[in-house]
């Protein structure tokens, strides 16, 4: 690698460097920290929304944070400032704000030019200046432990009682212009007036005047009143003596005294900064962190507040801070190391070490000694008492107390230095880069040919594994094992993808591989790509270590990623699928990545269980046994709702106008340590089936909303995954416009009912029509065609006839010589005379209608066709108006009857038959009733095998479009029922 590629590679180290320190507020490197604690400084300003000049924060039990300045009251949900006319939905009286109070479940609201507001969820109490309120500005607000309020404005110091307001210490308060007022935790009551300081103590009615020297710091702290003398110590002031306090390292340097912040932490401000300070060896405090300020005014601390989840709230000139604690533990280095390096040493030690720094070895009890040893890139330990440590010209071997120097192969020229090590057998494998593969033994080194005509064959990352295979991981994806001889690659069908190999760890057996493009498990000659569920592609994976609770930790790009053992135990059972991880990234503490032109070992686990990483700006520890969590889940706040038309408070019970369809729900979750890892959820009962997560706007938005009654949910989990199940929700129905109402629609619904019905009744008559004017077409038809017939029978076949009969009557004259051929022929022609009567009768019948007497005649004569005297056995009424019936109905109908008379003849051998026939006006009935055996069901219902005449029945019924009932005789017998519809049945 050439200079010039090298100084580029640093510069874009340096440049990320930098912006991730902007982006994550980190501070700026301090001297050792005396308590091992870390916070991470961050900053709001106008740019951000934030109110300018603010003059002082609180938090409600909500866990809003509210801000007031000049410019008004702000809201803070730890995502975005806004600016509020209320609170608790009830509108404030100004939007000049001098001072806010959170007492209770109250918000009290002092205001410029007079007047105070008490806000509460149950509602607002206004104080009117000049009604029981002293006039001017509100310059401060207290409470004492039981609930009495207090406040000082430019016209004295009152305290509440009821609805009126008691002025305090007229008798010993000067004139003068009263600024802050507090309550001590003794109950003590504690006023500044221009430059001098009054306390009254608890039960008392006087206030005494504490003496401040000119030029002297005064802190007002929970505890009392603290004074920092020009070249002096810290001091209490009070009227009785008190213990002396903590003093100062460099007590000159200091702006202010003191103040009390979260974890037992005390802040204090310097000319050059922000600075944390910590209780060292000699008694004193020192200062464990900086964090400098580029202008003098933003050093200025105005107020201070503690949230609900231990984070400190500092307002400055220069705008708004929170300090909070790192899950990370950062550990000091010279400033201008870079490339760190993290590896178990001897014994329980754990080495650190960087790029033109000595490496250090960190002892089990927190003491280091540093080495003359610069630059490590390569550390492998065999054992509590062997180590091996490559630099960048030299091999060391640490045995016990003895340690050895090697220089590496001659000729290879200054670029070459070791990147990584590992154990083959008795032998050590050096990884050199530009040079490749080298066996140091016995103190000597030899090229190593295994790896031989392979392109790029430096190793990135060398493994012996718990069987004493020893893997070597290459660029581009490849990986090969060492045997006798020989260096097998992984064949590319093996499905490797993770780019240059990186790292390399074992796993309860199981072999692990990170590169630059994830992490793989190698099983049986397959890979198995590690998926994590919140992180698209993981990547350049440069440390992997199981901690002892049997989670495994992957340093990426990302930061560490923490996979729980069950979860890991899922992935040995089912690669497949992906894994729930949790991230610890710069918001935990964790500032840069790992470097990114070396494979420099960037994971360690010590003796103790703490995790310790390595970047390319610092070194730190984690605790996984230990890890800080945030147990307070996030309130949930709704915020409004909005429609096309205005917008409206989240109010129970909130009724919106008609035609109303899309509308936009804001939601919020008060959480401030790390409110970019809160989860929200939502749900609109009725039209989501499930939760959804919402995005980092906190919004929903729903269209096409029918008029009803409808839920919205919401839950929200902080960032260790504390969920508020309980949430919020409130409910809101949208009016229906009259046509969306259910009287409406059950009239529309009616009326259509209507409607289909005379449809139904329009169509059934068109029907009724067609079927009638079809049938009157068909029996034209039919008659047309009878009397086609009819006059051929007579034109033709009848006259033929009667000539051929006139013939034979010739030959009959003709035959008077021979008798018995004369009689013959007489008997033909006599026969062929009734023929002829017979057809001309049945040429009438086919030009008239047929009538009951004609049918009752032809059923008679059927019977005793059938038996002789059979015909005597029926008996035929007929009730109603007689009609003439159709030609085709009087023949069908005269079939199926007489089939019925018949089959009484002939199978049932009835001694009495009864027809009747019932003209209806609407169904023309007819019954064929005998007292005859009866008849098998089955058998009036499909009739007997290869007989037809109750399937001819049947099927002449029904083309008549008529019903037809076979059945038992209630005196036994059977009865043959017709009903034919009166359309078809009457001519």
């Amino acid at each position: 690698m050439s200079i010039q590629r090298w100084a580029q590679l640093v510069l874009q180290g340096l440049l990320l460097l930098a912006a991730q320190a902007a982006a994550a507020g980190s501070a700026s490197p301090a001297p050792p920290q005396p308590d091992g604690q870390s916070f991470e400084r961050r900053r709001w300003t106008q740019a951000d929304g934030a109110p300018n000049m603010a003059n002082a924060l609180a938090q409600t039990a909500d866990g809003m944070l509210w801000v007031s300045s000049a410019q008004g009251l702000y809201s803070f949900d730890g995502m975005r400032f806004r600016r509020a006319n209320k609170v608790y939905g009830q509108p404030l009286q100004s939007s000049n704000i001098s001072f806010i109070y959170k007492f209770a479940d109250a918000l009290a609201v002092g205001y410029y030019f007079g007047g105070l507001s008490v806000f509460t969820p149950r509602g607002a109490t206004h104080h009117v200046a000049g009604r029981g309120f002293p006039h001017g500005t509100v310059q401060g607000i207290t409470s004492d432990k039981d609930g009495m309020l207090y406040a000082s404005t430019t016209s004295g110091v009152a305290m509440q009682q009821g609805a009126q307001w008691i002025l305090l210490g007229q008798d010993v308060l000067p004139r003068g212009v009263p600024g802050w007022i507090r309550h001590d935790r003794a109950g003590r009551l504690w006023v500044r007036i221009d430059r001098d300081y009054y306390v009254r103590p608890s039960g008392a009615t006087r206030f005494e005047r504490l003496a401040v020297a000119e030029g002297t710091r005064t802190t007002w702290r929970p505890d009392g009143l603290f004074v920092l003398p020009r070249g002096e110590n810290l001091q209490q002031l009070d009227v009785q003596p008190v213990p002396p306090a903590t003093p100062l390292d460099q007590p000159d340097l200091f702006q202010s005294p003191p103040l009390p912040g979260p974890h037992g932490t005390q802040w204090s401000s310097r000319s050059d900064g922000l600075v944390r300070l910590a209780r060292g060896a000699d008694g004193k405090l020192h200062v464990a962190e900086l964090f400098a300020s580029s202008e003098q005014r933003d050093v200025l601390i105005n107020r201070i507040t503690i949230d609900r989840e231990d984070n400190l709230w500092i307002l400055t000139p220069g705008g708004i801070e929170r300090f909070r604690r790192h899950r990370m533990q950062r550990m000091a280095g010279p400033p201008n190391a870079f490339f760190w390096l993290a590896r178990r040493g001897l014994g329980d030690e754990l080495w650190l070490g960087a790029s033109n720094a000595p490496l250090q070895r960190v002892r089990a009890d927190g003491s280091r000694e540093a080495t003359a040893i610069v630059s490590p890139n390569a550390l492998l330990r065999l054992s509590d008492d062997q180590v091996w440590l490559g630099t960048r010209d030299a091999l060391w071997e640490f045995n016990g107390k003895r340690q050895q120097r090697w220089d590496l192969p001659p000729g290879l020229g200054k670029v070459s230095e070791v990147q990584a090590l590992a154990a083959e057998g008795g032998r050590l494998l050096v990884s050199i880069t530009r040079s490749g593969l080298w066996i140091f033994e016995h103190g000597a080194w030899r090229q190593d040919t295994r790896l031989q005509g392979q392109k790029d064959a430096v190793p990135t990352a060398m493994l012996t594994d718990s069987r004493g295979t020893t893997w070597i991981g290459l660029t581009h994806s490849r990986l090969a094992r060492l045997d006798a001889g020989v260096a097998q690659l992984l064949p590319a069908s093996a499905g490797l993808q993770v780019g240059n190999v990186l790292s390399l760890a074992e796993l309860d057996g199981k072999l692990l591989v990170g590169g630059d493009l994830g992490v793989t498990w190698l099983a049986q000659g397959k890979a198995h790509a590690l998926r994590l569920r919140q992180v698209e592609n993981l990547q350049r994976i440069t440390g992997m270590v199981q901690d002892r609770q049997g989670s495994l930790w992957l340093h990426s790009n990302d930061g560490l990623h923490r996979i729980e053992g069950a979860a890991l135990a899922r992935f040995w059972r089912d690669p497949a699928q992906p894994l729930e991880a949790e991230l610890f990234n710069f918001e935990d503490g964790l500032s840069g990545m790992a470097a990114p032109v070396r494979p420099l070992p960037s994971l360690a686990l010590a003796h103790n269980g703490r995790l310790y990483y390595a970047t390319m700006t610092e070194t730190g520890w984690l605790d996984p046994a230990a890890i800080a969590r945030n147990p307070r889940a996030p309130s949930v706040l709704l915020q409004s709702l909005r429609s096309a038309e205005r917008e409206y408070a989240a109010q129970d019970g909130l009724v919106l106008p008609q035609h109303t369809s899309a509308i936009e729900l804001a939601f919020t979750a008060t959480a401030l340590s790390v409110p970019e890892r809160v989860r929200l959820k939502f749900r609109l009962d009725g039209v989501d089936p499930d939760w959804r997560e919402a995005g980092p706007e906190r919004r929903a938005q729903y269209t096409n909303l029918a008029p009803g009654s409808y839920r919205f949910r919401v839950i929200a989990a902080n960032e260790d995954g504390v969920w508020n199940n309980e949430g919020a929700q409130f409910s809101f129905r949208i009016q229906p416009a009259l046509w969306q109402t259910t009287g409406f629609r059950l009239a529309c619904a009616l009326a259509a009912l209507v409607a289909a019905a005379q449809l139904y009744r329009w169509r059934v008559a068109v029907i009724q029509r067609r079927a009638e004017q079809h049938a009157a077409l068909r029996l034209e038809a039919t008659l047309q065609e009878r009397s086609r017939i009819a006059r051929s029978l007579h034109d033709n076949l009848l006259q033929a006839v009667q000539a051929l009969l006139l013939r034979f009557h010739l030959v009959e004259q003709k035959l008077v010589q021979q008798p018995e051929l004369q009689h013959m022929v007489g008997s033909a022609l006599d026969y062929a005379a009734t023929l002829v009567a017979s057809t001309r009768d049945e040429v009438m019948e086919l030009r008239r209608a047929a009538g009951a007497d004609e049918l009752f005649e032809t059923l008679r004569q059927a019977a005793e066709q059938t038996l002789p005297g059979a015909g005597q056995r029926l008996s035929c009424t007929v009730s109603g108006r007689p009609r003439h019936l159709r030609p085709e109905a009087a023949v069908e109908l005269g079939s199926v009857l007489r089939e019925a008379v018949c089959n009484s003849v002939r199978h049932a051998g009835a001694r009495h038959i009864a027809v009747r026939l019932a003209y209806g006006a609407d169904t023309l009935l007819a019954e064929v009733d005998d007292d005859g055996v009866g008849l098998d069901p089955a058998v009036a219902q499909h009739g007997r095998d290869g007989h037809w005449g109750i399937t001819g029945m049947r099927e002449r019924t029904g083309r008549l479009g008529g019903q037809i009932e076979i059945s038992a005789g209630a005196q036994g017998g059977t009865v043959v029922r017709l009903a034919i519809p009166a359309p078809q049945a009457y001519a």
